[in-house]
């Protein structure tokens, strides 16, 4: 996104005044005269005393029955001309394009028709994002408006897990731990086998002393106290 496309200046506008979308006359009013400009609205045929007047003084009689909205610029007097007898629904969307040209950077830019129908062109642009800025954006504009209360809720959240983790560790009492002595989880009195030059007890049906002869009868006690390992293959700790 360039820095001066309508696309980036739109979103920078809708971002510096927290908003999603401009489609409200009196908040588009806001931000025009934030921008040192004044919303002047007439009507085509008859205008206040000093509506009339300015019109005059200003000579913009023919801008005014051509137009329904328009900027005036001259120095120090900056206006933003508006039809009083459109609705508020036209009056967005031409206030929205006004405020595409005060916020377009080649504003000054004023010599010759190829700069107009650009400035046009941006405006039009401008009014368009302003309009309808995109899902992301509205997301974007929500975290901004919204930031102290996520924050708050975030802190909230983690409150709560972190008592939910005390409470359980004062609660739950820790698991006892698993130690290698597998007198604590099988019978010590059951028996097993070994044989006399091995250094494993085993189960009677296990494929390794199955078909042996020279095997010894052994509780877990004394194969734990003698040495012996259980076997691998046959797992005798889980009988």
């Amino acid at each position: 996104m360039k820095n001066n496309s309508p696309k980036y200046i739109a979103f920078k506008t809708l971002i510096k005044h927290k908003l999603y979308l401009l489609n409200n006359y009196a908040v588009l009013r806001h931000i025009i005269e934030s921008n040192q400009f004044t919303i002047i609205e007439y009507k085509k045929h008859t205008n206040s005393e000093p509506v009339s007047e300015l019109i005059k003084k200003l000579t913009i009689e023919k801008e005014i029955q051509q137009n329904d909205s328009f900027l005036y610029i001259n120095n120090n007097l900056k206006f933003v001309f508006v039809n009083a007898d459109i609705s508020d629904e036209d009056k967005c969307s031409l206030l929205r394009h006004e405020l595409g040209h005060i916020c377009d950077p080649d504003l000054k830019n004023t010599g010759s028709q190829n700069s107009r129908i650009k400035r046009e062109e941006f405006a039009n642009e401008f009014s368009c994002y302003t309009k309808n800025p995109g899902i992301r954006l509205k997301g974007y504009v929500f975290l901004i408006k919204k930031w102290k209360l996520l924050v708050a809720v975030m802190a909230l959240l983690a409150c709560l897990l972190g008592a939910a983790f005390i409470t359980n560790t004062l609660i739950i009492p820790p698991a006892k731990p698993v130690t290698g002595n597998v007198s604590t989880y099988v019978n010590s009195d059951s028996t097993y086998y070994v044989t006399s030059a091995g250094k494993k007890y085993h189960l009677r049906h296990c494929i390794i002393i199955k078909y042996k002869n020279n095997l010894t009868e052994i509780t877990l006690n004394d194969a734990v106290n003698k040495g012996y390992k259980p076997c691998l293959i046959c797992i005798p700790e889980e009988e």
